[in-house]
């Protein structure tokens, strides 16, 4: 059989059948905004899911920290290798390859490993952070299984020009700057942002590794990271819009030394990431159409002399992607598209070099229903992978306004994940070998929600709860084989079950001269792993049973005051041990002003402010109470009129 050209087949049939309907109507043209070029149409079809997106308050009150930091204080789980370490996040019970992080419509999950180091994303290169709690594989493909942290840089058009800059100091040397200026007018803009951060990262902890839990300093944590990013958009009269955005980023870190060791570490990981994408939008006199193309190159350089270890791994993918948009009867919109996309991998530890061509097409039909109060999406996606085809996924989701103040919602929707390449191709070595026979892994997740919503006078109330049901088959994991030496290898032993509540509580109540922002998350997650191993029946290693998060920040005039508080309930690190339960509490104060044209935003603050000893993978140390001060300055803005 040929490529199952049956899902555009589908949405065409469709369209046909609509376009007879409406008697070939050709409607007015409309004006392209300029969202449409950072979010894909299908990802505007993301009807009946549980997505949170971060105020633009706390982006600010974050810059000069990476997403780690800024999504730990939203409450969602983040693994980290302690201060500044590799940092993953990990949503209703799936494994650190089973969120999908994307940036401007590209996928940034890498094809060695399947991850994303979140450590490494300066939160000010950003304009607009959202986190997607369950996963959808029609809409954003492979590794999109248990979440999607979106990353945006729309809206520039709409922003002022001018030149930002910001400056951080804080407890183990940590100084850092942020700066960006950004030019143009309504038809054609360009903006540049960079990040810097140096810190030697040797805070205080308490040693539980050893006896008499003595008080000492993280060592070996030094790191030194950059960031540059810049955006340029065309507009090309009303009906088309040109986007080009590139950046680039540099890690040096120390690997730092374990709790439980008496040799300081002399481990590095060097870090170079590199990416850019085009994205041309336009409105034609039938339909719409969106062209994507994206470079992204990655080398990772891990060294650690005391062991005699010298790793060198680079990646490059090519990402090419057309999608056609076309509004019908007034009511359904549909959307279809065909993807092309190359992972190119070179590694010390692999067999050969490895290369992987995949070839997907998608569709996705919108209804608007009784006056838009009832919204249905269906989408199918399907993938060619080197010749051979996967299982085809499918998504629905439905959102209905059942009153002015209520919505009720509801989602399935079924992911893949491909294996990785790391999984494909290493090498066999004396303790480890790949599998080129693996599977891709295949699951299902269903939401079923409402958010209730509150607009009078001063206040803005809004309450959100989510039941969740997901699971995953096939599920590739590294373990030893008996019948090959004990080395390690990957095969697709495991089946995962989680299922859990969510729910989300915000508040704005703006009483001049005072604002008050706050919100409230509780997370409830039941998940566990079934394979034929000792394992079998528990639960996920690393997944909190509970997951608290709140915040409150409190505008008074020129001064501001923010709090975030987060709980973490106990988490297993293997099938017999577990990390005790903590709190986390960060409290910032700040002071705005404006003088010579320009605005100046001084702040402070203390983070693990209840001096809380935890840790966020085994044996890594985290911080005690620790401070830092910070100073932002707003150059001239000018209106883009």
């Amino acid at each position: 059989m040929y490529f199952r050209v049956g899902v555009i087949l589908f949405a065409l049939a469709i369209s046909g059948i609509t376009a007879v309907r409406a008697q070939m109507c050709l409607e007015d043209t409309i004006r392209v905004e300029e969202v449409t070029i950072y979010s894909t149409y299908r990802q505007l079809h993301t009807i009946g899911t549980n997505t949170i997106k971060i105020d633009t308050l706390r982006l600010t009150n974050f810059e000069g920290k990476s997403l780690t930091e800024l999504l730990q204080s939203t409450g969602v789980n983040i693994r980290s290798y302690g201060v500044g370490g590799l940092a993953t996040i990990a949503v209703r019970g799936g494994g650190s390859s089973h969120t999908a992080v994307v940036w401007n419509g590209i996928n940034l999950q890498s094809p060695l490993n399947g991850g994303v180091n979140l450590s490494q994303f300066p939160v000010s290169l950003f304009s607009s952070v959202s986190v997607q709690h369950g996963g959808n594989g029609t809409v954003y493909g492979s590794g999109a299984v248990s979440g999607i942290v979106i990353l945006e840089n729309g809206g520039l058009l709409l922003q002022p020009n001018g030149v930002r800059t910001g400056f951080i100091y804080g407890s183990g040397n940590t100084r850092g700057a942020n700066a960006s200026v950004k030019i143009g007018n309504s038809k054609s803009a360009l903006s540049l942002k960079y990040s810097g951060l140096f810190a030697d990262n040797d805070f205080e902890f308490i040693n539980t590794y050893k006896f008499g839990n003595p008080r000492e300093r993280i060592t070996n944590a030094q790191a030194a990271q950059h960031g540059i990013l810049t955006d340029a958009v065309l507009r090309f009269g009303n009906n088309a819009l040109w986007n080009i955005s590139g950046w680039f980023t540099h890690n040096d870190k120390n690997v730092q030394t374990l709790m439980s060791s008496s040799q300081i570490s002399q481990a590095n990981q060097l870090d170079n990431n590199f990416a850019v994408s085009s994205n041309l939008t336009g409105d034609l006199p039938f339909f719409s159409l969106k062209l994507r193309n994206a470079f992204i190159n990655g080398d990772n350089h891990f060294t650690d002399p005391a062991a005699g270890i010298s790793s060198l791994n680079t990646y490059k993918q090519l990402v090419n992607e057309i999608e056609l948009k076309k509004t019908m009867l007034k009511h359904q919109e549909l959307v279809v598209g065909l993807g092309y996309s190359v992972d190119i991998a070179l590694s010390q530890s692999y067999t050969e070099n490895a290369l992987r061509n995949r070839i997907s097409a998608y569709s996705s039909l919108v209804s608007h229903l009784l006056g838009s109060r009832i919204k249905l999406v269906l989408s199918l996606r399907d993938e060619l992978v080197d010749g051979s085809l996967i299982p085809l996924v499918a998504s629905s989701g439905l959102e209905y306004k059942a009153t002015k103040s209520l919505m009720l919602r509801a989602s399935a929707a079924s992911s893949y994940r491909l294996p990785t390449l790391n999984d494909l191709y290493w090498s066999s070595t004396t303790y480890a070998v790949g599998n080129p026979n693996l599977e891709p892994e295949y699951g299902w997740n269903t939401d079923l929600g409402f958010d209730y919503t509150i607009i009078q006078n001063a206040i803005n109330l809004k309450f959100s709860g989510s039941y969740f049901i997901s699971r995953l088959n096939r599920w590739i994991v590294w373990l030893p084989d008996a019948q090959d030496n004990n080395r390690w290898k990957p095969s697709n032993i495991r089946t995962s079950k989680s299922e859990g509540f969510e729910s989300f509580i915000s508040l704005g109540v703006k009483l001049k001269p005072i604002s008050i922002m706050s919100d409230l998350s509780y997370t409830l997650t039941n998940s566990k792993i079934y394979d034929s191993g000792s394992y079998n029946g528990k639960p996920m290693i690393y997944i909190p049973r509970h997951k608290v998060g709140a915040s409150i920040s409190i505008i008074y005039g020129q001064f501001n005051f923010g709090y975030n508080h987060s709980f973490t309930s106990e988490r297993y690190t293997d099938e017999l041990n577990t990390l005790p339960l903590y709190n986390l509490g960060d409290i910032y104060m700040g002071y705005s002003c404006k003088a010579w044209g320009s605005a100046f935003m001084f702040g402070v603050g203390v983070n693990n402010v209840w001096n809380e000893q935890y840790q966020l993978m085994r044996n890594y140390a985290m911080p005690l109470r620790n401070y830092f001060i910070r100073l932002n300055i707003d150059f001239q803005s000018k209106s883009t009129k």
